[in-house]
């Protein structure tokens, strides 16, 4: 499992979020505590915040678990959450999904039209980021961010299980140009055969469905057992990890996967739009 503080830190909240809610404690109650200003319990349990030693022991009286198993890992993560981290290469408010992805046990993704991101070749990330809001950015940094992402999610010994829907358009909207594009589909068609990976094409022809004008990322965490699922907008981003909202998600993926196509023809459908490229 990745070790970076960042990704400890998402750890740390969730584990100190699900022992407050099995003690019965409200937030306020935490924040009065510990003289926290009223958002801190919030920011600390989205991960966005670290916890001193001190803390975390104040912490773990409050939840009536200051001994034991859950006890002793929580200090460990918290310790390993506090040490420095590298420099962040992606949006403040994106750095939280680079943790939890790194994280995450199974990762299911939906789009209609873009290859997400730990499958793009390094050509089209940089077509993808070629048009920031800002035109000061320098955007190579976050093109190595995601290839070492993608190293991660399908290369690593203990890479997540990942499924993957993505709308026949992905195979025609050409980001960098035809080369780029068939670079990008030849990419898809190794990460197909990954033992990691299934993916499947949600063809033109199925008409209507359930996700219209929507794309989404569902991550599953194992330890500590947690779903999230994750939007994205130009300028921000949502999470939800209710279970009525995490719910609607995942079964409207389950219908996404009934309507596409099966790996093995989607796979049949990038060969047949990679010779057209060619």
């Amino acid at each position: 499992m990745n070790t970076w503080p960042a990704v400890r830190r998402v750890q740390v909240g969730l584990t100190l979020r699900s022992l407050r809610e099995q003690a019965g404690v409200r937030p306020k109650d935490v924040a009065e505590r510990l003289d926290w200003y009223p958002n801190k319990v919030t920011r600390v349990e989205k991960g966005e915040l670290i916890v001193s030693a001190a803390e975390v022991e104040e912490l773990l009286r409050m939840f009536d678990v200051s001994a034991g198993e859950d006890a002793d890992r929580l200090r460990v993560l918290a310790r390993e959450a506090r040490k420095r981290d590298r420099p962040a290469r992606v949006p403040d408010w994106a750095a939280t999904f680079v943790a939890l992805e790194g994280a995450a046990a199974e990762i299911k993704y939906y789009d209609p039209e873009v290859v997400p991101p730990i499958f793009q070749t390094e050509d089209y990330t940089r077509a993808v980021l070629s048009h920031p809001l800002d035109d000061t950015v320098d955007v190579e940094p976050a093109i190595a961010e995601r290839m070492q992402r993608a190293d991660r999610a399908l290369l690593a010994k203990q890479a997540p299980e990942v499924m993957c829907v993505l709308g026949e358009a992905t195979l025609y909207r050409a980001i960098g140009g035809k080369h780029v594009l068939r670079g990008q589909l030849q990419h898809l068609r190794w990460v197909a055969a990954r033992p990691n990976v299934t993916l499947q094409i949600l063809p033109f022809d199925s008409g209507e469905h359930v996700a219209l004008g929507t794309s989404w990322t569902v991550l599953h965490l194992a330890e500590p057992v947690a779903t999230f699922v994750y939007t994205e907008s130009l300028v921000g981003s949502d999470y939800f990890d209710k279970p009525s909202q995490t719910g609607r998600h995942l079964k409207a993926f389950d219908i996404l996967c009934g309507a596409a196509s099966s790996d093995r023809t989607s796979v049949d459908m990038l060969d047949r739009r990679i010779d057209e490229l060619t």
